[in-house]
């Protein structure tokens, strides 16, 4: 394994990053087995830029083009979008050449100077210089500004060669002028050690670039290979509000801003305003149709809601945290219900009643139960409904009977040219 920098030491708190990259829009269109419309989606951005964050990935489809060019229009025509926000658009080396006519045929050259392409699978075709070709061709239909997206499936270690390859494409990179780029954690395997000694040797071996991480939660540990980046040294961060991205998402920028928070990290390209962000993150998922999580760390719609029964640990140990509270079957106990009445003012000799305690006690475990079962049997609805909701997405194989329908399609249609020609 690749070993720290002999001189290299990680920083935790009271340090400044220069930006944190969105990536709310490009990968949550990527994901959602339906898409989502234009307007929903200029909403969310907005949302996102409303709450401080100024560089957003927005798209890679063949459409998106059009969409970036709306989006421009509300930003520099209708000052719905902060002027400060800049975006930034995906390409690969698989998909450059409609792509870049669509750029070019859908944005005027001083939009295309006001944003990034993001270019990955650099190594494509490396024989015949396609990628050097590729930013040749993005460069003479206007575009002013490159970045590139390094993609990599990371074992849980990075060795020698892993780390020698990166740096060989860093070099492509920086003969093209680039020094901005991202690093893919593109099957969410990296370990945190693994990232920390990544980020530390990057940074060192190349002064010049400006480094972030796409860091994938397949393993639960996008939030944290995040953070651990930049407290080794990346200079930028980069997720989705609602942790959105593509199978178990990105990185969750909201969790992202409240550790920001607590430990005195700042952003040069201005402050995070953490409920604009919660709320963005709700607004994400109802753009993409993604079936809510409520209990979604730091931005969930219940994640406040504490049991405020003996169970209660937290005010236990006099944490104070802004939460809402609720009673469950687990924390009712007859004493703590003396406690809540105590607490509200009820006259001392009802509370000092055991036999109404207890009948107070019994009659709230059986509104309890006739609850759960109510809401159980709601439940199983509610979830039946919604995997119902996302098994009609389109298979590769409707791939081939749409082929095939045109093809019949086309068929019908010579027989009767021909029949009229006869």
């Amino acid at each position: 394994m690749l070993p720290f920098p002999p001189d290299h030491t990680p920083r935790y708190q009271d340090f400044s990053i220069k930006a944190i990259s969105d990536e709310t829009l490009r990968e949550g269109g990527e994901r959602a087995p339906f898409g989502a419309d234009d307007q929903r989606k200029a909403r969310l951005i907005e949302a996102i830029t409303q709450a401080g964050i100024t560089d957003i990935d927005v798209g890679s489809g063949i459409t998106e083009p059009a969409f970036v060019r709306s989006i421009l229009d509300a930003k520099h025509l209708m000052g719905r979008i902060p002027e400060q926000a800049g975006f930034s658009f995906n390409l690969t080396l698989k998909t450059w050449e409609p792509l870049c006519e669509e750029l070019e045929r859908q944005l005027p050259r001083t939009y295309l100077e006001d944003i990034y392409v993001s270019i990955g699978m650099i190594e494509i075709d490396s024989e015949s210089h396609l990628f050097e070709k590729v930013c040749d061709r993005l460069r003479s239909i206007g575009v002013g500004k490159l970045r590139s997206s390094l993609l990599n499936a990371f074992s849980s270690t990075v060795d020698d060669a892993k780390y020698e390859h990166l740096n060989r494409q860093i070099e492509r990179c920086r003969r093209q002028g680039i020094s901005l780029i991202r690093i893919n954690d593109s099957v969410g395997t990296l370990m945190p050690d693994a990232t920390a000694v990544l980020a530390a040797n990057l940074v060192r071996d190349n002064p010049d670039i400006t480094f972030y991480l796409h860091s994938h939660n397949d393993r639960g540990l996008g939030t944290a290979n995040s953070l651990i980046s930049v407290f080794h040294g990346f200079q930028m961060i980069e997720g989705g509000v609602a942790g959105v991205g593509n199978r178990a998402g990105l990185a969750e920028i909201e969790s992202i801003a409240s550790v920001f928070e607590e430990n005195d990290i700042t952003i040069d390209s201005g402050p995070l305003d953490q409920d604009k962000l919660n709320s963005a993150a709700l607004l994400a998922e109802k753009t993409f149709m993604a079936a809510p999580d409520p209990y979604r760390a730091v931005s969930g719609f219940l994640v406040r809601n504490e049991n405020a029964g003996i169970v209660n640990v937290p005010d236990y140990l006099g944490v104070s945290r802004p939460v809402d509270y609720f009673l469950n079957r687990i924390g009712l106990f007859p004493t703590y219900i003396k406690q809540i009445l105590t607490e509200s003012g009820m006259n001392t000799e009802a509370i000092t009643d055991d036999a109404f305690i207890d009948e107070v006690y019994e009659e709230l475990a059986a509104r309890m139960d006739r609850k759960y079962q109510a809401k159980r049997d709601e439940y199983d609805r509610l979830t039946s409904e919604i995997v119902g909701f996302y098994d009609d997405i389109v298979r590769l194989d409707e791939v081939q009977t749409c082929a095939l329908d045109v093809m019949s399609r086309h068929q019908s249609i010579d027989r009767q040219v021909t029949l009229r020609a006869a």
